[in-house]
């Protein structure tokens, strides 16, 4: 499977590596398939992902300096968070934030630096493991963008806000009041 850390290895040159890849896991699929293995069997699901995965690095809707950004971001409003589903919940906040027309922003970079919003600075660090969280959301959210249904998605997408007490943070899909997210979508991600 593809490794969201490495993204910026294939994505180089005219995007070949990554259509072999994707049909060599259609021709696995395929196999799969023919031995009689259900469409919902774990092998199959993975399959189809990765598939999707480099379809989004094919067609990315985001830069490399996002990325970056957003891990300085998840580091200033869920650092001290231990739970990586917290912690990506902050990345599709933001996400949430673009595909929000009433919020009038076009890019998760314009979504960082609206005052007032997300606590970002350039001088956060942006350590692998948030570099890696950052990319898995934004490939996820670009996965489903392009048309991919399957699960990755942590918050849903009229979850626009949160406050934190510094161990965790409670999103709400209202300004003031609305639901508390009680975090029910399957999480790719083990805490």
């Amino acid at each position: 499977m593809l490794d969201p850390v490495s993204a910026g290895t294939e994505t180089g040159g005219d995007g070949s590596a990554l259509r072999a890849r994707q049909d060599e896991v259609h021709a696995a699929a395929e196999l799969l398939r023919a031995l009689g293995i259900p469409e919902d069997d774990p092998a199959i699901l993975a399959l189809q992902e990765e598939w999707w995965r480099c379809q989004a690095r094919l067609y990315p809707c985001f830069t490399e300096d996002e990325v970056v950004m957003l891990a300085k971001t998840i580091y200033g409003e869920a650092g001290s968070v231990k739970s990586l589903t917290e912690q990506a919940c902050v990345a599709w906040t933001v996400c949430n934030h673009v595909d929000e027309p009433t919020l009038r922003v076009s890019s998760i970079k314009e979504a960082l630096l609206k005052p007032n919003r997300f606590y970002y600075r350039s001088w956060f660090p942006a350590t692998q493991e948030l570099l890696w969280l950052a990319r898995d959301v934004l490939e996820r959210w670009n996965m489903e963008k392009l048309g991919y249904a399957g699960p990755g998605r942590v918050l849903p997408s009229d979850y626009l806000y949160y406050s934190g007490d510094g161990k965790h943070n409670y999103f709400r899909n209202a300004y003031r009041g609305g639901a508390r997210w009680d975090y029910s979508l399957p999480s790719p991600y083990l805490t």
